[in-house]
């Protein structure tokens, strides 16, 4: 069983350490959750925006044999390449792995979100939502476009529906976020109106926030299918695009007072840097 988080930042703002512990914390609740009664690999996929590079740095210190960090009850974590670049494993003090799998997040031109998930690949920002997402699919990466609050509504969710009326064939996924409120329903797009529902995977999406680092690993998806450990990144992708293959999303939105008391401490903690 593959289980993953499908949307997420590390921050200047996290301490590394504090948030791979919420990591493997988090996925071993939502394993209970799904009623996982196996062997489970727990996923990262990296969302990270103009001028975020942890993946990269994470693989620069690997290779200097950097390759542990730890916490101030002992715990530590130790990193280790695959045979791919778009991946790392990172394994606990228990002898526990997870996968942490480089993307990026893009803006585009209407001032959409587009993912690209399993790449290490530049990709611009500025290009119109069908462009973008033409040349994520082009660096063979999975593009996902995340809800986002007020992003779909307007003149920005119009210009969601023509793209996805009007593309009828092609990779594509939406995406949901644990930063969504409880009292927003995740909309039900379709391809067409006589459709099928289009594949979304949800993820966590934390806000550049010291307390959003308990998140990651707590809102996503499962799948059951077997993960190539020497290529994650690649097994995503294979599982994800396997014919059939249906996520089963895991977590629980953010309740409407947390919801609102993070919009006002992010205003805050923007302005004080």
């Amino acid at each position: 069983m593959l289980i993953a988080d499908a949307h997420v930042h590390i921050h200047d703002c996290f301490d590394l350490a504090r948030f791979l512990s919420a990591a493997f914390c988090n996925f071993r609740h939502a394993a209970l959750q799904i009623k996982c009664d196996r062997t489970y690999v727990p996923v990262l996929c990296l969302a990270e925006g103009r001028g975020q590079r942890v993946f990269q740095r994470l693989s620069g210190d690997m290779e200097k044999g950097k390759d542990a960090i730890g916490q101030g009850n002992g715990e530590i974590f130790r990193f280790y390449p695959t045979g791919e670049p778009e991946s790392l494993r990172i394994e606990n003090a228990e002898r526990q792995s997870l996968f942490l799998v480089s993307g990026r997040q893009i803006v585009t031109a209407e001032r959409l979100e587009v993912l690209a998930l399993s790449t290490v690949s530049e990709i611009p920002d500025g290009l119109p939502l069908e462009k973008t997402v033409g040349v994520v699919e082009k660096e063979g990466a999975l593009p996902v476009v995340p809800w986002g609050f007020g992003k779909w509504s307007g003149k920005r969710g119009d210009v969601l529906r023509e793209f996805l009326a009007t593309r009828k064939e092609g990779v594509f996924f939406l995406g949901d976020n644990g930063g969504r409120p409880n009292v927003l329903r995740f909309p039900d797009f379709q391809r067409s109106p006589a459709g099928d529902s289009l594949k979304v995977l949800p993820g966590s999406d934390a806000l550049p926030l010291p307390s959003e680092q308990k998140k990651v690993g707590s809102f996503g998806f499962a799948l059951q299918g077997e993960l190539d450990v020497r290529r994650p990144g690649e097994g995503l992708k294979r599982i994800l695009l396997k014919p059939g293959a249906a996520p089963i999303p895991y977590g629980s939105p953010e309740r409407i007072s947390r919801f609102a008391w993070n919009q006002m401490v992010l205003r805050i903690w923007k302005h004080r840097i």
